[in-house]
């Protein structure tokens, strides 16, 4: 797990700065309803991001993610700061029938903890594994607004676009029931820059509930 996203350096600010070539763009989901913010990367993964129309800046909104990840992938990891370190970070793997969404948040370069900032309720609907893939769709309270008087308060602005990264293996997790369990290291890492402003949704709520 070492040098997971270290290579990515400084990243741009989250808080509207000019950040040049989007690299997301729309999907709207037909199987829950929600319009997301998409990126796709070279390995087929797709990560998906939705907001509330009444999201603001510097606060602590829900948002829902969504990854859809090949299934010969052992395990995907979402960025939301877009570096490895003092970011929430979402971890999804398959186990059997199942898909695990772990927590984590690391404060330096090895396998990240679990993370309780971060608070994911998946739902139903969205939430599968088939013979090609395995999809997670959750909710999220803390993947918007992050950090502490010690590390600073980040916040993603829903108005503007934000810099995100990614990891993936094709070595399973160790423990695959677990969603505490240690991984290896990344095959691969990136980072894109996601417009947020697609992803926003006027019935947000209702669409959460719909696919409960």
């Amino acid at each position: 797990m070492r040098g997971f996203l270290a290579v990515l350096g400084a990243v741009a600010s989250l808080a509207g700065a000019a950040l040049g070539q989007v690299d997301s763009s729309k999907y709207v989901d037909p199987e829950t309803g929600f319009t997301f913010s998409q990126y796709v990367n070279e390995k087929g993964i797709a990560f998906r991001v939705a907001i509330p129309a009444t999201a603001k800046a510097n606060d602590n909104y829900e948002a829902v993610v969504q990854i859809a990840v090949p299934i010969a992938v052992g395990w995907a990891g979402l960025a939301w700061g877009g570096s490895m370190t003092y970011n929430p970070l979402t971890i999804v793997w398959v186990n059997g029938k199942d898909v695990v969404l772990s927590s984590r948040m690391a404060y330096g370069y090895y396998v990240p903890p679990a993370y309780d900032g971060a608070v994911y309720t998946v739902l139903k609907t969205g939430t599968h594994v088939n013979a090609t893939h395995y999809q997670v769709t959750a909710t999220c309270v803390g993947c918007t607004l992050w950090g502490d008087t010690d590390t600073g308060i980040t916040a993603i602005d829903p108005t503007a676009q934000g810099t995100m990264a990614f990891a993936y293996a094709a070595a399973p997790v160790t423990t695959p029931s677990n969603n505490a369990s240690s991984f290896s290291i990344h095959d691969l890492i990136g980072h894109w820059i996601h417009d947020f402003p697609t992803a926003v949704n006027a019935n947000f709520n209702a669409t959460v509930a719909k696919n409960a």
